[in-house]
């Protein structure tokens, strides 16, 4: 069992950081727990978890202000060591607008070394003597709800479990990236970690096939997605709910000629909001033909 200090304000997150630089600490080992369109609509920063090689802590952006947060997470002086910070990094720069600096991200050595797997995978591999944590346990607190408090025992443990091994990872990595001589291009690597390499791409362009897509198709699933996208917002549900993303695909590919058929596209949705989704498709496919000057 890991024992742990909840932050739940600004001053105690101050009082934190002024701590460690007292100490002289300039390393903590951090990660990230959110709500990604599982439970409601939109992606939503839950818990940050943090280890500075002595002591746990649980971070409750809920009740930190963005300008607290922003402050930290934007500190060059204090080293975060995290694993695959990709989704963490993108999930503050859209929510919060804050751009993660200070990050050494072990699975850029990881993938030096050839590595490609997540974290349990690297604590196996590196750390044998870790128990195994299984993997139906994983799973469920992969998919629980991070928005909830007070977080359950088992979700603490599973978050916190997440930074417990990352310092001890990244100094088995870089020896071994020493020995192979690959610090050079592992540094250069880690200048960029958790920085976009361009705009965020919106979301009807991150479907697998749209680059296959002809002109028509993309403006049809663009103005589609919107329309799903926007009702889902309305009523705060995962957009998911409302219409599936396959569906959203079928229909800019074959748009629906009349009523009868977008009502086939959204029989799976919930009766009470059926007839406001067709009309909120039924308009964007109008706004389709109108951005492609057939109005």
């Amino acid at each position: 069992m890991l024992n742990y200090t909840i932050v739940d304000s600004d001053s105690a997150l101050a009082e934190l950081r002024t701590s460690w630089r007292d100490r002289g600490l300039v390393s903590v080992a951090m990660d990230f727990e959110g709500e990604f369109n599982l439970h409601i609509y939109g992606e939503h920063l839950c818990l940050i978890q943090l280890f500075d090689g002595n002591s746990y802590y649980m971070v409750d952006p809920f009740t930190i202000s963005k300008e607290s947060l922003k402050e930290f997470l934007e500190d060059a002086s204090l080293e975060k060591v995290m694993f695959d910070c990709a989704s963490d990094s993108a999930l503050v720069r859209k929510q919060y607008g804050i751009i993660m600096e200070g990050v050494y991200d072990i699975r850029v050595p990881a993938l030096a070394l050839g590595y490609t797997g997540n974290l349990s995978g690297l604590v196996e591999r590196y750390l044998p003597e870790i128990p195994k944590q299984p993997m139906s346990n994983k799973k469920k607190n992969q998919m629980t709800n991070w928005l909830k408090r007070p977080l359950r025992p088992e979700q603490i443990q599973y978050a916190l479990s997440d930074v417990e091994h990352l310092f001890a990872l990244k100094e088995i990595l870089i020896a071994a990236i020493a020995e192979k001589g690959l610090q050079a291009k592992v540094a250069e690597q880690m200048q960029v970690v958790g920085k976009s390499k361009g705009p965020d791409k919106p979301g009807w362009a991150k479907f697998s096939s749209w680059k296959y897509l002809s002109k028509d198709e993309k403006v049809f699933l663009k103005h589609f997605f919107l329309a799903r996208d926007g009702l889902a917002r309305k009523y705060n549900v995962p957009a998911v709910r409302i219409l599936e993303k396959p569906l959203l695909l079928q229909m800019a590919k074959n748009v629906p000629a009349s009523d009868i058929d977008f009502h086939i596209y959204c029989g799976k949705c919930a009766p009470r909001k059926l007839d406001e989704l067709v009309e909120t498709l039924k308009k964007a496919k109008q706004d389709a033909l109108i951005e492609l000057g057939r109005a």
